[in-house]
C-alpha cells in the first residue's frame, strides 16, 4: 500500500513539472520623449496668421490613394502616414493676397522622428506622382480634378515643393521637416504662383527657433 501511494505522489510531481510553462517577460519598449520641440508648442509651429476657426472646405479625399499626399488636407498623409505617430498636431487657415487661401498643417513627433528621411519620402512620392491626374473631393462634396506639376526646387534639403493645377483652382505646396516636427503649407487660388517657397523659409526658421528654445 505504501508503495502505491508513493507511486501516485511521484506521478503527480512529474505531471506538475511537465506542465510548467516558462513565461518570458516582455522587453520594455523605449518611450521616446517629445523633444526638442514639445507637444505643447505645436501651435507655435504654425505662422501667427493661421487660425483654426478660419478652416473651411478642406480637401478630404484624393484619388489615386498613392498620390493622396499631394492634395489631401484632412489628416494629411505626409504628416500622419509616415511611420511615426504624431504626439500632437494642429492646423489653421488664412487669406493671402490675390484671393489665395493658405492652409497650414503641423505635427510634432517623438525624438526618434527622422526629418531627413521624411522629406526624402515626400520627394519620392512627388516623383512617382509627377503629371498624375488627381480627383479631389472637398468637405462640401465638391469634386475637383487636378494635374500634378513639378515645382522649382529649393536650396534647403529640409523643404520639398510641388504644385497641382486645374481650370477652376490651383495650389502651390510646401513640406518642411526639421528636428522632430513637420509642417505642410498649401496656397490655393485661381492660378498657381504664390510664393510658398518664402512661406517654407519662414516655417523652417520657426522650427529652428523652437528647437533652440528648449535645447
Amino acid at each position: 500500500m505504501k508503495r502505491f501511494w508513493w507511486w501516485v505522489a511521484l506521478s503527480a510531481t512529474v505531471g506538475t513539472l511537465g506542465c510548467t510553462r516558462v513565461v518570458e517577460e516582455p522587453r520594455p519598449v523605449r518611450a521616446w520623449p517629445v523633444a526638442p520641440i514639445t507637444a505643447g508648442q505645436v501651435s507655435d509651429v504654425l505662422s501667427p496668421r493661421a487660425s483654426r476657426e478660419a478652416e473651411s472646405n478642406l480637401f478630404s479625399t484624393v484619388a489615386p490613394q498613392r498620390c493622396a499626399g499631394l492634395a489631401r488636407e484632412v489628416d494629411p498623409p505626409f504628416l500622419f502616414d509616415i511611420g511615426t505617430v504624431p504626439a500632437a498636431h494642429s492646423a489653421g487657415q488664412w487669406n493671402g493676397a490675390n484671393r489665395f487661401s493658405i492652409q497650414e498643417m503641423a505635427a510634432v513627433y517623438p525624438a526618434n522622428f527622422d526629418a531627413a528621411d521624411a522629406v526624402d519620402a515626400v520627394k519620392r512620392t512627388l516623383g512617382d506622382c509627377r503629371d498624375e491626374q488627381l480627383t479631389v473631393v472637398t468637405m462640401q462634396d465638391e469634386t475637383l480634378h487636378f494635374e500634378s506639376i513639378p515645382a522649382a526646387g529649393h536650396a534647403s534639403p529640409q523643404i520639398a515643393l510641388w504644385s497641382i493645377t486645374s481650370a477652376r483652382r490651383s495650389c502651390d505646396n510646401a513640406y518642411i521637416a526639421a528636428h522632430n516636427a513637420a509642417i505642410e503649407i498649401t496656397a490655393c487660388g485661381d492660378l498657381n504662383g504664390y510664393d510658398v517657397a518664402g512661406l517654407a523659409d519662414e516655417a523652417l526658421d520657426r522650427l529652428n527657433l523652437l528647437a533652440n528654445m528648449t535645447s
